[in-house]
């Protein structure tokens, strides 16, 4: 009973500005129900619970779709450049999903090292009646190799914060380069690429993983930039700032304002030892403006 009235609080909410009364529901309701819920974005679709540590849980307390500034940024370039999309860290789908949906015609390809998101993305698929997203449950890397994967939520932040690891004891999963992967045949790219990169620390070496494509394709990139980043590579910052100026990459934020990367590396080295990104940037091999 109750998540049945709580599942007609949310749909008479979500597509409403004021929001006061319906976060007193929330407030009350999260104590009575450990079901799924629909959201319904009007063209997509996703679950969501009252779960603490599932990311999606945002979604359902604020009404909102996760990181929509961002999804709407790439669905202007995917028209601009008539480019192709790679969801690299797709978790339940957040950009994969309503991207999907507004390209139907073309193929979306998701990414994720973790079993639990894969599985997410597959019921928010099926929910949506989505037939145009591959999906495959492998990590992103500099290399073809295989690595320890940390999915123990009881030790983690939440969902999203499923990780590699050198520790033993977890799954060893199998990571690939994306230069391997987008020559497989199941791919098929257009000459221009938009791919998003939010792999746990992961990114850089998934950015260096691209040496070949950078050289063939007009490709532009959104990547978060986090701490995380410095304990996968034995210096970071002097390989980060080689790999942007031997490949003659351009940085910038999410209003189109030119970074260099010796600012990227001045905001990472004294950030807030609370938090754990700087933010999300775009990295391209041509100029936006």
């Amino acid at each position: 009973m109750f998540d049945s009235i709580f599942q007609n609080i949310i749909d008479k909410y979500i597509n409403k500005k004021y929001k006061k009364t319906y976060y007193l529901y929330f407030s009350i309701f999260k104590y009575l129900s450990k079901s799924k819920f629909i959201l319904n974005f009007r063209n997509y679709k996703f679950y969501t619970s009252f779960e603490k540590k599932n990311l999606n849980r945002w979604m359902l307390k604020n009404l909102i779709p996760w990181d929509n500034e961002n999804v709407k940024k790439i669905i202007f370039f995917i028209q601009k450049y008539n480019a192709s999309f790679i969801d690299c860290g797709c978790n339940f789908g957040a950009y994969s999903i309503p991207i999907a949906k507004r390209f139907k015609n073309q193929n979306i390809y998701s990414f994720d090292a973790s079993k639990k998101a894969i599985n997410d993305l597959r019921q928010n698929i099926a929910l949506n009646k989505i037939k145009n997203i591959k999906y495959f449950n492998i990590g992103i890397g500099d290399k073809n190799t295989k690595m320890y994967f940390n999915e123990d939520i009881s030790k983690l932040k939440n969902d999203g914060s499923f990780r590699f690891t050198e520790n033993k004891g977890q799954e060893k999963i199998k990571i690939f380069k994306l230069d391997v992967i987008l020559k497989n045949k199941k791919i098929k790219l257009k000459r221009n690429i938009i791919i998003k990169l939010d792999l746990e620390g992961f990114d850089f070496l998934a950015l260096k993983g691209l040496k070949s494509t950078l050289k063939k394709s007009k490709v532009l990139i959104f990547i978060e930039i986090s701490k995380m980043l410095l304990s996968n590579s034995k210096n970071f910052f002097k390989e980060f700032d080689l790999f942007i100026k031997k490949n003659k990459l351009n940085i910038y934020d999410l209003n189109l304002k030119n970074k260099s990367t010796e600012e990227i590396i001045e905001l990472l080295k004294f950030i807030d030892t609370k938090n754990e990104t700087i933010g999300d940037y775009i990295i391209s091999n041509h100029k936006l403006l």
